[in-house]
């Protein structure tokens, strides 16, 4: 095998793992008899107050006023920091290694015009993907990160110093659902918003071939991909609260924690135990959270969607 076929391999590897995300865990217990194993419901919903939710952020946001101004220099790193750049003739990613920060800087206090909130990396799933288009905007008299995709799936995130899974809040708002999505399967596995997070482990108790594909994936991208990968969705078909199988892979679980079009034009304001929903989703406990990011995608469906994703805290 030449060595530009070696790369092309793995390329089509790592690629692969990035679409299903890049996580690792154990399998899920068998689902009760009369119960669907990828989408057996698991939580209730976890839709909170948005006027207690914004109170709530509001302090947040003002107990974190001093670690952001210490992050300044990492900030402008993480944002200059570009790791989307082009891959080199050979195949080869030119990418940085963006800044790891202490905190998720907040959509809200990023300066208006920005075209991505500070702090946030763009990610791509696939270079031959039509990346979807995230902006900085203002909505409801709130600023907000504005996600347009239209046959398209990539992302934004932040990588994080290590830290302990804890409460998770966010807001978020979808003119309307992907009617065909199924996020249980491949062929039509999108969805209009996606919060994902990214945890540590220990990958030498992985399967070999898991190890194999995570070497792959660290000999392409020249970064080191997560052991487990918590997401929670908004979805067209499953219920709230159900437990969904990546369909590419058994190393991501999802919750749906809004579904259908009751609530489309709406901001949700959620609030989730990390911890717990681990848990639940892998059947053991979690290890540090290393990320976190947000994706709006349609490219599986050929369809168009518009989001909006509001403040998101870890405490």
């Amino acid at each position: 095998m030449t060595a530009k076929m070696f790369r092309l391999v793995l390329t089509g590897a790592a690629g692969a793992l990035l679409l299903a995300g890049c996580a690792s865990a154990p399998p899920v217990p068998a689902a009760p008899p009369g119960h669907s194993a990828s989408a057996a419901p698991i939580v209730s919903g976890s839709a909170v107050d948005c006027q207690a939710f914004t109170e709530r952020m509001a302090a947040h946001a003002a107990a974190q006023a001093d670690t952001r101004e210490a992050e300044s220099d990492a900030l402008a790193a993480a944002t200059t920091a570009a790791p989307d750049a082009e891959a080199g003739d050979d195949g080869e990613s030119a990418d940085a290694t963006p800044a790891t920060l202490a905190t998720l800087p907040l959509f809200s206090v990023s300066p208006r015009g920005n075209r991505l909130p500070v702090g946030w990396q763009p990610w791509t799933i696939n270079r031959n993907k039509i990346p979807t288009t995230y902006s900085m905007a203002e909505v409801d008299q709130r600023v907000v990160v504005h996600a347009k995709a239209d046959s398209s799936a990539s992302g934004l995130y932040v990588p994080l110093r290590e830290r302990d899974a804890g409460m998770l809040r966010w807001t978020w708002k979808t003119s309307g659902i992907i009617r065909n999505a199924d996020n249980s399967h491949g062929p039509r596995e999108d969805s209009p918003l996606r919060l994902f997070v990214a945890f540590d482990g220990d990958k030498g108790t992985l399967p070999l071939k898991d190890q194999l594909m995570y070497e792959m994936a660290r000999l392409t991208t020249g970064r080191e991909m997560p052991y487990a990968t918590l997401m929670y969705i908004w979805g067209g078909q499953r219920p709230e609260g159900a437990l969904v199988k990546n369909p590419h892979t058994d190393r991501v679980r999802m919750i749906v924690v809004d579904s259908g079009t009751k609530h489309a034009n709406q901001w949700r304001c959620h609030e989730r135990d990390l911890r717990a929903d681990y848990r639940k989703a892998f059947g053991t406990d979690p290890g540090r959270v290393i990320a976190v990011g947000i994706m709006t995608d349609t490219d599986n469906t050929k369809s168009q969607a518009e989001a909006w994703y509001g403040d998101i805290a870890l405490d």
